[in-house]
């Protein structure tokens, strides 16, 4: 009897005293329906166990220091009295070590340009920042509630 392994991605997020969970506080802060379909994608990936994570969900960024894209598809929404197209896009990579089958979030945005240097300069600081060990990972949670602790650090920098 062949029996196969059944098992999902976890997703983790950046976490570190200064800034906090900032992923997590971007993916708390979106409207609704905007996390509804970012969360649709992740748990289609988080099943997606038997392949590759497909190319119009995900970009290997090669040559871009160890980061790594998922690409949430364009959502057409209604916003200051206008139609308009939302591009978000999550930076993080594979991993921590020692996690086996996970996806850490490094940066959470809406991308407005074709190459957003800026966004993937924030996620490479942030993976450099994971391997010196002078930042950790969080469990991510998908539930875009804020966490006490995550209120705590917002109120004092806010």
């Amino acid at each position: 009897m062949d029996r196969k392994e059944k098992w999902r991605w976890q997703f983790f997020a950046f976490e570190s005293a200064p800034e906090g969970c900032p992923v997590q506080v971007w993916f708390n802060a979106l409207p609704d329906d905007d996390r509804d379909e970012v969360v649709d994608l992740l748990e289609y990936l988080q099943k997606t166990t038997d392949k590759l994570w497909p190319e119009v969900a995900f970009d290997p960024l090669e040559g871009a220091g160890g980061i790594s894209e998922i690409k949430i598809p364009n959502i057409r929404c209604f916003r200051d009295n206008k139609y308009k197209e939302v591009t978000y896009r999550i930076y993080g990579f594979f991993g921590p070590r020692g996690c086996e089958h996970s996806y850490t979030f490094l940066h959470g945005t809406d991308k407005d340009v074709r190459n957003d240097i800026v966004g993937k300069q924030i996620a490479k600081g942030r993976l450099d920042e994971t391997a010196r060990g002078t930042a950790g990972v969080r469990k991510f949670d998908f539930s875009g509630q804020p966490s006490s602790k995550t209120t705590q650090r917002q109120s004092r920098t806010n």
